[in-house]
């Protein structure tokens, strides 16, 4: 008795079918990604067990990724922590994510949520020098005239980093106040008169200002 083994070829097509079906059930369409999507790299959707049952409160849409324009929250009567400058201005979910509680952050300071850019070389007073609107240092020429070194003259329209290398990458690194430290090459090419030769190689504020290099006068 001859048997047809045709049914057989089909097992492979049946197989690779099956497995079709059982991939686009287990993962999710583009769809639901995006329904669960949330705010892209802030985190998942906290708990809102606690929340009022009506999330159009809240929120606009299917999605649930727009907040209304009219949405409040009154931080600090709510909380006990008011929020001020950028921080109001931050969104929940900057805070409020899937790292973890905000009171373990919170106990490290501006560290626990801001990356410190100047790798613990210049303290952890971050107030010292910054405050809640900005980023942008403040009051650094005032802090610069304590030092051993005060800003006169050019000095003081002088970027930071033509002085402290590292210092567009946040790493002030203590600079030596010889005027030669920064001078160096326009000692080196000055030859009316020849600095080098004559020895001319320190104490520059013998016959140099800080308002002008190139104008000497023997003081």
């Amino acid at each position: 008795m001859a048997f047809s083994h045709r049914p057989r070829r089909a097992l492979p097509a049946l197989a690779f079918a099956l497995a079709a079906i059982l991939v686009a059930c287990v993962t999710p369409g583009q769809g639901t990604a995006e329904l669960h999507r949330w705010w892209s790299g802030l985190g998942p959707v906290l708990p809102h067990d606690t929340f009022p049952a009506d999330c159009n409160l809240c929120h606009l849409g299917s999605e649930w990724q727009e907040l209304r324009a009219s949405f409040a929250f009154d931080h600090a009567k709510e909380t006990g922590v008011p929020l001020r400058g950028s921080h109001a201005q931050a969104r929940c979910l900057r805070c409020h994510n899937d790292r973890g509680p905000v009171a373990v952050f919170e106990a490290r300071g501006c560290a626990g949520c801001h990356d410190d850019v100047h790798f613990g070389k210049v303290g952890n007073d971050c107030a010292a020098c910054h405050t809640e609107v900005s980023w942008r240092a403040v009051a650094q020429f005032e802090r610069h005239q304590t030092t051993r070194f005060p800003l006169t003259g050019a000095h003081a329209n002088t970027a930071c980093h033509r002085c402290h290398v590292g210092a567009l990458a946040g790493e002030f690194v203590p600079t030596d106040v010889a005027c030669v430290s920064c001078h160096r090459d326009d000692v080196e090419r000055t030859t009316n008169p020849p600095h080098i030769p004559l020895g001319w190689v320190d104490h520059c504020d013998r016959c140099h200002q800080t308002l002008r290099w190139p104008s000497a006068q023997i003081r």
